[in-house]
């Protein structure tokens, strides 16, 4: 099983907006067309599966027009469970995981794979780019044709539609929050009770420890 540095290295949220970067040397008034998807209807979260979420995001040109965006949270029940066992996550109590920071800490360092069905996904080599070995962030199946004519230097990464999504994406972390309850709530509590008793181990030798050390003291004293 990967270890959760491994996941982050690779492509999460932070490394497709790292590459997205790029996209405005193939059309410099991106984020302009970003924008008008934004005052055109914006997205709807439709749909939530136990490994994905499905959206609908309306075209920046078109009225009426929406597209399906998909969000899958790739090696999903893996990474909640080495999260839950940082008890950096939980409630003050320590008595279980803080579902908020929970959530926080996985929509940042779990790996993304995402698909847009508008054509300039496509035609533009985003689902090229996104289908490559070294970033296996493509939704659904692989787009093995490169963008030879239109985007020769593989600029970006996903078109203005998944872009408003990761622009709102810090908003859904209440959202996130209940889908892991409501998703894997069982993986969280078993994570939780493992949890528990490798910190009651890792208590109790803390008190042998002192006792042991409070005798060494004592018998120097003596």
């Amino acid at each position: 099983m990967k270890s959760l540095f491994d996941k982050i290295l690779e492509v999460a949220h932070a490394g497709i907006v790292a590459k997205q970067k790029s996209v405005t040397r193939l059309f410099p008034t991106f984020n302009d067309r970003v924008k008008k998807i934004k005052s055109n209807g914006g997205l709807k979260l439709i749909a939530q599966k136990a490994d994905y979420w499905k959206f609908k995001v309306h075209s920046g040109t078109k009225s009426g027009t929406w597209y399906a965006v998909y969000l899958r949270f790739k090696d999903i029940e893996s990474t909640i469970h080495e999260l839950v066992l940082d008890r950096r996550l939980w409630v003050k109590a320590g008595d279980k995981v803080d579902l908020r920071k929970l959530a926080h800490e996985l929509m940042y360092s779990n790996a993304l794979q995402v698909d847009c069905s508008c054509p300039a996904d496509l035609y533009w080599g985003k689902q090229y780019i996104r289908s490559l070995g070294k970033y296996d962030a493509k939704f659904g199946d692989k787009e093995t044709r490169p963008p030879v004519k239109r985007n020769p230097k593989q600029y970006g990464m996903v078109c203005k539609h998944l872009q408003a999504l990761f622009d709102a994406y810090p908003f859904y972390e209440g959202t996130m929050a209940k889908w892991i309850r409501t998703h894997y709530g069982k993986i969280v509590k078993r994570a939780e009770d493992l949890a528990a008793k490798e910190y009651a181990k890792f208590k109790a030798a803390g008190v042998k420890l002192k006792g042991m050390e409070d005798e060494t003291a004592a018998r120097k004293t003596n």
